[in-house]
């Protein structure tokens, strides 16, 4: 457990968590009594810890039940901190929450109730530091203890929830920039099983949480999108896209409900996949051709220059192709009649060099030439091709 400890007086009164009570001065000591840790930590300066080190110092005593001269004591460490607010001792007061934090080798609860000044906003910095740059950061919940005096119960708040919106928002966000999405897939799916646990328990009243229908699809787009399946991502109203875009539709009032921050972000996932929807027409027709070139876009958006330029090539020999062509992943796919209607699209300028093919030959050899292009070059080429492409598709309208 890891608490803020200031250098103001703190009032007694009766804390309570989880369905527990404790009455003390401390937040940390109520905690500790209800989840009796392994350690404790006080980010403290020596002030504070000179004001009231002497009362926790020695460790924290925790009721159990044993007779009074058997209380168990838990050791309690203090983190310094220093006093002043510079830069140099702000960064240095981030270097010691993050290590105190991030070498924790098992769960951690923090508590933010007696941070001072911007130290709950540091703690804040440092969990999203942590959770962002550690390959296995530690479990991490936090509370905040809510004082109402002496004669009230003064109840400790869950914020956990919180720092798991922002951990889904950023996971989302880099969904959006790279089309991974492992990193929100297995959050959502946990919460979907948990809502649906307590769906079960509560007597199946209502309608079922729908929310891992979210995760699922969302894994299915990722895979499909990693691996460059046009087919799976983009044909049919069973398309990993379509499929994505209506399990936003279909639990937006749960994302709503459940993790509202996150429906803001859920629609700009749908606007990425919504033009990649073709509504169950051919690769081959203008709608399926608007779809393929959205895709080579976001895949050029991404900065994922192979695969746009994959698409770029099999889109573009896919514009006004003959049936068995034009269906990748179906059983109409004919796989010599694609070999033939390949040739001849090569073919269509004659002897001269395909800029298409020479772009694609470029990037899959991985610049085993003595001067290998530059990005600007491979941008440049790309860009002026998909224009090409987009033009041969409009003139097709």
């Amino acid at each position: 457990m890891i608490s803020f400890l200031g250098k103001g007086k703190y009032n007694e009164t009766t804390y309570s968590f989880e369905n527990k009570t404790r009455r003390t001065s401390y937040v940390v000591h109520a905690l500790a009594s209800f989840i009796k840790p392994k350690e404790v930590y006080l980010i403290a300066t020596d002030e504070a810890w000179v004001e009231h080190g002497a009362s926790l110092g020695k460790g924290i005593l925790l009721d159990i039940e044993v007779p009074v001269s058997n209380q168990l004591m838990i050791p309690t460490i203090q983190v310094r901190i220093p006093t002043g607010g510079d830069a140099q001792q702000l960064w240095q007061m981030f270097e010691v929450i993050v290590d105190v934090i991030g070498t924790s080798n098992c769960p951690v609860l923090l508590d933010i109730t007696h941070g001072f000044r911007m130290q709950p906003f540091f703690a804040a910095a440092c969990i999203q530091y942590i959770q962002s740059v550690l390959p296995n950061p530690p479990q991490i919940r936090v509370v905040y203890g809510e004082y109402r005096g002496p004669d009230h119960e003064s109840p400790i708040w869950e914020l956990t929830p919180f720092l798991e919106v922002l951990s889904w928002s950023r996971n989302i966000m880099l969904f959006l920039r790279t089309g991974q999405a492992d990193g929100v897939v297995e959050p959502t799916e946990a919460l979907g099983r948990e809502m649906g646990r307590q769906w079960a328990m509560a007597g199946r009243q209502g309608a079922q949480p729908q929310l891992r229908t979210l995760s699922q699809a969302l894994q299915a787009f990722s895979n499909d999108f990693t691996t460059i399946r046009t087919g799976s991502l983009l044909i049919g109203n069973q398309s990993s896209s379509q499929r994505l875009f209506g399990a936003i539709d279909k639990t937006s009032a749960e994302v709503a409900q459940q993790l509202p921050a996150l429906a803001l972000v859920l629609k700009q996932v749908q606007d990425m996949i919504e033009p990649l929807r073709t509504n169950d027409e051919r690769l081959s027709s203008f709608k399926g051709q608007q779809a393929l070139i959205s895709l080579a876009r976001l895949y050029q958006k991404m900065g994922r220059y192979s695969e746009a330029i994959s698409i770029l090539r099999e889109g573009w020999i896919t514009l006004n192709a003959p049936e068995g062509c034009d269906m990748p992943g179906t059983n109409e796919f004919n796989n010599g009649a694609r070999i033939q209607h390949d040739l001849q699209w090569a073919r269509r300028n004659g002897t001269v060099p395909d800029p298409v093919a020479e772009l694609r030959n470029d990037i899959q050899h991985a610049g085993f030439t003595q001067q290998p292009h530059t990005l600007i070059w491979f941008e440049q080429r790309l860009e002026n091709l998909l224009a090409e492409w987009s033009k041969a598709i409009d003139d097709m309208k």
